[in-house]
C-alpha cells in the first residue's frame, strides 16, 4: 500500500512538472520578451547636460518601439513606466532584484537583474526585446543625408545645430515628417520639411543662393593698379570682395594715368570675369573726379531689372514711401545701394523695394542696413558710424562647452560664431574647461568672409 502511494507521488509530480513546462514553452515559442545590453549610464564628458537619477530610486530607460507594457519591482511592486519616442523609462525602489514585465500581446517576463540590483542615484540602460510570429518587422528610424552648399554652412534639424565642415551630414532619425534650416554668412537662409519612410534613406541636396556677386578682372598690363569703385583690388588681375547687384566703376590706373574707365553691371549672385586686351587700354588724357554714380536696383526679387536712371529719386514710382536717414555727423556720407546720396541727412522718396543702407567717412564703411520698403508710410532711419570691413571666426574644438575669450574678454561657448571683427587685426582666442589645459590661438579675420578656428585641448 506503501509503495503504491509513492508511486502515485511520483507520477502526480511528473504530471505537474509537464503541464508547467507546457505552460511555460509554449507561449515562449509563441511569443516572447527579452532584457539584453543591460549598463549603467554614465555623464559623458563631452556632455554637459545633467543625467537625470533620482535621489530615492534608481533609474532605468528601457530601449523599445512597443506602448502598453507593465512592471512589477520584484514582482509585488507596481512601477508606473514613463512612454518616450523609442523608450520606456522606469522608476524601481532601491536594490530591485528582479522585475515582472507583462504585455498583451508579448506575454511576461521575469527578469532578473544582473549585479547587486537596481541602486538609487544611478542611471541604468537597456534594450528590451519584443518577438512574435508573424509579425510584420517595419524600421521605426531611417537615415537621411543632406548635400549643402557651401560646405561650410550651419544646419538645424528639428532645432538641433549641427555644424557642417565638409558640405555632407546624416543624421538616424524616426519615421515621419521633420523640419530643417541651412544658413550660413553671406547666403540666404533656406528652410523646408522632410519626410523619412522605412523603406529607403534620403538624400536631400541644399544650395543655398548668395547675396552677393564677385568681379574678377584681368589684364595685359601688369603693373597696371586695378581700381573697383575708387578702391584699389589688385594689379594685373585681381577679384573683388563681395559686390551688391548693380553697376560698379571699373579703372586701370598705371601711376596718376589711367588706361581703362569703364562702369560694369553685375546681377545679383553673379561671379562675373572681365578680361581686357591690349586693344582696351589707352591713355584717358583727364580722369573725372566725379565718382560715377552706380545704377541703383531694387532686390526684393530675384529677378533684377535696373532703374531707367541712376538717382534714387527718379525712381520714385507711384507706390513709394518718404525716407529720412540720418548719419553720427555732417562729415558722414550716407549711402543707398552704393550709390552715394548726402552728408549727414537725407530725405526723399524710395519705390517700394528693398535696400542697403550704409555710410562712409575716411575709408571705412559701416555693416550694411536692411530697409524694406513695403508700404507707403514715412521711415525714418539712425545710421551707426562707419567701421572697417568686418569677418567672422567660426570657433569649434574636441571639447564641447569649453569657455571661449576673445582679447581677454568671455564671448560664449564653444562652438560659436564671432561676428563683426575688424578685418585684418589679429584676434587672440582662448579656450579655458574643467579638466583640459587652457589653449590659445592667434588668427587675423578675414573682410566680409568666415574663418575656421579649430582647436585642440588637451587634458591635464
Amino acid at each position: 500500500m506503501k509503495g503504491v502511494l509513492c508511486k502515485a507521488k511520483r507520477q502526480s509530480r511528473v504530471l505537474l512538472a509537464v503541464v508547467l513546462m507546457i505552460c511555460w514553452v509554449l507561449p515562449s515559442d509563441a511569443q516572447k520578451i527579452s532584457i539584453e545590453r543591460f549598463k549603467r549610464v554614465k555623464k559623458d564628458l563631452l556632455n554637459k547636460t545633467p543625467l537625470p537619477v533620482d535621489k530615492k530610486q534608481a533609474t532605468l530607460d528601457l530601449l523599445t518601439d512597443e506602448k502598453g507594457f507593465t512592471f512589477k519591482a520584484d514582482g509585488k511592486i507596481e512601477v508606473q513606466p514613463q512612454e518616450a519616442d523609442g523608450m520606456v523609462t522606469i522608476l524601481t525602489p532601491h536594490k530591485t532584484k528582479f522585475l515582472l514585465v507583462k504585455h498583451p500581446d508579448y506575454g511576461q517576463l521575469t527578469w532578473k537583474v544582473p549585479g547587486k540590483g537596481l541602486r538609487k542615484k544611478k542611471h541604468y540602460q537597456a534594450n528590451l526585446l519584443t518577438d512574435k510570429p508573424g509579425k510584420e518587422y517595419k524600421l521605426s528610424k531611417q537615415w537621411v543625408v543632406f548635400k549643402i552648399v557651401p560646405e561650410n554652412a550651419i544646419l538645424y534639424v528639428d532645432s538641433t545645430m549641427s555644424l557642417i565642415r565638409n558640405g555632407m551630414a546624416q543624421f538616424n532619425l524616426p519615421v515621419g515628417k521633420h523640419a530643417y534650416r541651412v544658413e550660413a554668412p553671406f547666403y540666404e537662409e533656406y528652410a523646408d520639411t522632410l519626410e523619412l519612410t522605412d523603406s529607403t534613406k534620403l538624400l536631400v541636396p541644399v544650395v543655398l543662393q548668395s547675396f552677393y556677386s564677385y568681379l574678377t578682372v584681368r589684364t595685359p598690363m601688369s603693373d597696371g593698379t586695378i581700381y573697383l569703385n575708387g578702391q584699389p583690388i589688385g594689379k594685373g588681375g585681381a577679384t573683388s570682395g563681395h559686390l551688391q547687384a548693380g553697376s560698379h566703376r571699373l579703372q586701370v590706373m598705371k601711376g596718376k594715368t589711367c588706361y581703362y574707365d569703364s562702369v560694369i553691371s553685375v546681377s545679383r549672385g553673379e561671379k562675373k570675369i572681365v578680361n581686357l586686351a591690349m586693344t582696351d587700354l589707352h591713355v584717358i588724357p583727364t580722369v573725372a573726379k566725379q565718382a560715377i554714380t552706380p545704377v541703383i536696383e531694387s532686390v526684393a526679387q530675384d529677378t533684377i531689372k535696373a532703374q531707367p536712371e541712376s538717382n534714387v529719386a527718379a525712381a520714385v514710382t507711384e507706390g513709394s514711401a518718404k525716407v529720412t536717414i540720418t548719419a553720427p555727423d555732417d562729415t558722414t556720407e550716407i549711402w543707398v545701394n552704393r550709390e552715394p546720396m548726402a552728408y549727414g541727412k537725407w530725405e526723399g522718396e524710395l519705390a517700394l523695394g528693398y535696400y542697403k543702407i550704409s555710410t562712409r567717412k575716411d575709408g571705412l564703411e559701416s555693416k550694411p542696413i536692411e530697409l524694406w520698403v513695403d508700404d507707403t508710410l514715412p521711415k525714418i532711419l539712425d545710421l551707426r558710424a562707419p567701421q572697417a570691413s568686418y569677418g567672422l571666426l567660426n570657433i569649434h574644438c574636441n571639447v564641447v562647452g569649453a569657455t571661449v575669450f576673445l582679447n581677454d574678454a568671455k564671448v560664449g561657448m564653444t562652438p560659436c560664431v564671432l561676428e563683426n571683427l575688424p578685418d585684418s587685426k589679429p584676434c587672440r582666442i582662448r579656450l579655458v574647461s574643467d579638466g583640459y589645459k587652457n589653449t590659445e590661438a592667434m588668427v587675423v579675420p578675414i573682410g566680409n568672409d568666415m574663418v575656421d578656428v579649430n582647436l585642440i585641448m588637451k587634458r591635464e
